[in-house]
């Protein structure tokens, strides 16, 4: 076995690769849906980020089923930086974009009741 794969406890070095391989792809996709997540934020196409955040969260409780290797630690938490990183981004513009549909609605509300206070004066 080699040297960079002593801390891993296996017994094949082309197992494990393989097996890297499928986490790391694992970690490919997760990563990938979190971009477009923020992509979508950005381009305000709320309707599918759920979705997307729904699919990204049963990828990382699958990938976390397995303890993360030594070999794959660093790799790991930089992923969960950049996915922690985007989560905020997304949150401050969806309450951006709560914040303008509030204001929004509150300038139809004024609205209303001036029409309202309007059509009542004209009686």
């Amino acid at each position: 076995m080699s040297a960079m794969y002593s801390a891993i406890p296996t017994t094949d070095d082309s197992v494990f690769l393989a097996a890297l391989s499928d986490r790391n792809a694992q970690l490919d996709l997760i990563q990938a849906i979190t971009q477009k997540m923020l992509q979508m934020a950005k381009q305000q196409a709320w309707e599918n980020i759920n979705k997307l955040e729904a699919e990204r969260s049963h990828l990382i409780y699958s990938f976390f089923e397995t303890k993360p290797s030594v070999a794959e630690a660093e790799h790991v938490a930089n992923i969960i930086l950049e996915v922690l990183s985007a989560d905020k981004a997304i949150i401050a513009l969806s309450l951006s974009e709560q914040h303008e549909i509030m204001g929004s609605a509150q300038k139809i509300n004024r609205g209303k009741q001036a029409s309202k206070a309007y059509a009542m004066s004209e009686k």
